[in-house]
């Protein structure tokens, strides 16, 4: 049974040390600063802005830009369906590099199921795609290599780097090293064992991981996924590191959010982004289905990548549930009380949980993947069981009894918004680039 009241601590303070300015770093990470002085820094990741399709191109672009800032020369290379010249964004040098793949990442729905199993192990030894981004290493000549996500890029990329002596960081944020799809999701739901298929089409990253000097991941459960199946195991624990996504939310303002006269509006839930299965969008409609029209409605923005969108609307009829297409975040989180992300699959961490908290909105999440480390573990007024609509529908209507004047806000998320801000991420990754590039000149000397 959820207790009517809720607790002051919405949702409970993470192990980390609290963030610090650059006045308060550690004597050792300020010596190091000093030592190392601007770096060259390159990052790689399948997609870069504007070209997105989730919020890893974001992130990345978020981070390239806030290092720019901090005064280091930042690049990024990506693959694109045609390469283009080399380019400014942001004051990030960009390259966009030939994918050299059977096809591009976009049109996979497009091919046979054999046509994508055979892409998929040919991707592991795409000597091209290497050799490419070597010529982006030698133009560029970076201090540090931090590569993102991987999707449909081949590791071999990692062998170009070491083979120069390069340091490498690799971000963990999906599951593309050890999964065919990405996604860890199959047939309806959650993988409970590694599939023969993704063991076989990723087998050559259990070797070229080991060209990469240190880990980050955005939630400690992905990582420790990576490491259960093989991957990083001869990196020490200092060089395995848990740093949260950076997040802003462009033109947002809690404060003014707060303001907004509700009064004659029933309590808004939310749903913002791809409309899908493993997103657990079904599993929302079931649960307002259990509990009924009344003085509730709910928002679900977002798109579909086929025409599933249709078979969800059905299911919604005669639900104040409204599809309203894609939606601008600060507008949208505006509009709303209560933000649920209901994912069937370990989805790593959501950004939409970040936005969320920053604008000052509560989240109903299921307790998958990186889901809880955002939420806090215990929180159980805020957490429910993934797929099980009878769990959430207990969680929605406890929400809807409370009433908004119950609800916490952005003062109540403060451990993970102190810790996702684009200057203190930024942080974190000098700390790391430093040290490896420190280590690097030293045994070069």
């Amino acid at each position: 049974m959820i207790t009517p009241t809720l607790s002051q601590a919405y949702a409970r303070a993470l192990p980390a040390a609290p963030a610090t300015t650059a006045r308060e770093r550690t004597p050792d990470a300020a010596s190091l600063h000093a030592a190392t002085g601007p770096m060259r820094i390159l990052h790689l990741s399948a997609l870069y802005p504007p070209y997105i399709v989730g919020g890893a191109e974001r992130s990345v672009e978020h981070l390239a830009e806030e290092l720019v800032a901090a005064g280091h020369t930042v690049a990024a290379a990506c693959i694109a369906r045609e390469p283009e010249p080399k380019t400014v964004r942001g004051g990030v040098t960009v390259y966009r590099m030939a994918h050299h793949n059977d096809f591009w990442l976009e049109d996979w729905p497009k091919a046979s199921r054999f046509g994508r199993a055979w892409a998929k192990l040919k991707q592991q030894w795409n000597f091209a795609i290497a050799a490419e981004f070597g010529r982006v290493l030698d133009d560029f000549k970076p201090d540090i290599v931090n590569t993102h996500s991987l999707l449909d890029v081949s590791t071999l990329v990692w062998r170009e780097a070491a083979k120069r002596g390069i340091p490498i960081v690799h971000t963990v944020c999906e599951y593309d090293l050890i999964c065919g799809n990405a996604a860890m999701f199959k047939n309806g739901k959650p993988c409970e064992r590694w599939h023969l298929g993704c063991k076989v089409v990723n087998a050559g990253k259990q070797i070229t991981n080991r060209s990469v000097d240190a880990v980050v991941s955005v939630g400690t459960e992905i990582l420790k996924t990576h490491v259960n199946h093989g991957l990083f195991t001869h990196l020490t624990p200092d060089r395995r590191r848990v740093i949260f996504y950076s997040c802003t939310v462009p033109e947002g303002d809690p404060e003014a959010r707060r303001t907004i006269d509700r009064t004659d509006t029933p309590m808004t839930f939310g749903y913002l982004g791809r409309i899908n299965t493993e997103k657990g969008v079904g599993t929302l409609i079931d649960a307002f289905k259990r509990i009924g029209p009344g003085n509730w409605r709910c928002l679900v923005a977002g798109h579909a990548m086929d025409d599933s969108i249709e078979r969800f609307k059905e299911q919604a009829e005669g639900l104040p549930i409204e599809f309203v297409g894609w939606a601008k975040p600060a507008d949208f989180l505006s509009a709303i009380d209560v933000l649920v992300v209901p994912s069937f699959w370990a989805e790593p961490s959501p950004r939409t949980i970040y936005e969320a908290y920053t604008m000052g909105v509560p989240v109903i999440g299921a307790a998958s993947g990186g889901i809880p480390e955002l939420i806090g573990e215990d929180n159980t007024d805020w957490l429910f069981t993934p797929g099980d609509d009878a769990d959430l529908a207990a969680r929605l209507s406890a929400v809807i009894a409370r009433g908004r004047g119950d609800l916490p806000d952005e003062r109540s998320f403060q451990h993970v918004i102190q810790e996702s801000t684009s200057e203190r991420v930024a942080e974190k990754y000098i700390d790391l680039y430093a040290e490896l590039v420190a280590e690097r000149r030293a045994a070069r000397s």
